[in-house]
């Protein structure tokens, strides 16, 4: 299992491989905000509900866009990504890399996906058998969570991110997706036995770089 240095030292790496393959100086903060706010989340996710292991979560909130970076290039689905990098290295965070982008472990049909594939129907089918074989688990629902709750400036709602997702990318946030956090939510506000926003308050800030910054 990666260590929480081996984690730093990866998205430390990522920087200076996207700096150098045109990154623009200064954006990288939406990216380190987004990965360590849904590390730190999932960390006090798992303090509270005491059943799973807080560094194991924290290291696979920062590692679940671990291929984020590399799409663009490749125009490839970023989880498959992330788990070809990692599944001979750490498994855990292989199938993060999969599993985070689709609620309780489901996908949706293809013609509602085939954009987030780049039209690689091949891809897509290899995603959907993993997620057949591996229901999920309470790691996968943390993170898919987290991930529907933080962003490049701190943690919001799910619909401000949802708003975030509409101005990103021109369209509204397909049902699946909105259905899918909001189910996550009411399961965790029940396992928590709080609104999870709540948390929220009690979340280090001290790891956010501001917009216009690469490093600390």
């Amino acid at each position: 299992m990666f260590s929480k240095s081996d984690a730093h030292d990866y998205i430390n790496d990522l920087l200076q491989f996207d700096l150098a393959h045109g990154r623009e100086p200064g954006t990288w903060y939406k990216y380190h905000n987004h990965v360590y706010g849904v590390g730190y989340l999932a960390q006090k996710m798992a303090d509270v509900l005491g059943n799973v292991n807080s560094e194991k979560v924290w290291i696979l909130g920062v590692m679940h866009d671990a291929g984020k970076i590399h799409e663009r290039l490749e125009r490839r689905f970023h989880g498959l990504i992330g788990y070809d990098f990692f599944k001979d290295r750490d498994f855990d965070i292989a199938r993060i890399s999969l599993t985070h982008s689709f609620h309780f472990n489901h996908i949706p049909s293809y013609d509602k996906v085939e954009r987030m594939f780049f039209g690689k129907k091949e891809d897509y089918e290899f995603v959907k058998d993993f997620l057949e074989q591996h229901p999920a688990n309470e790691y996968d629902k943390i993170i898919q969570m987290c991930d529907s709750l933080a962003n490049c400036s701190g943690y919001v709602t799910l619909e401000q991110r949802g708003e975030e997702f509409s101005q990103r990318y021109g369209i509204p946030v397909p049902d699946y997706m909105a259905c899918g956090a909001n189910q996550l939510k009411d399961y965790f506000d029940k396992r928590l036995g709080c609104d999870i926003y709540s948390l929220y308050s009690e979340l280090p800030a001290n790891f956010m770089l501001k917009s216009g910054g690469d490093y600390k």
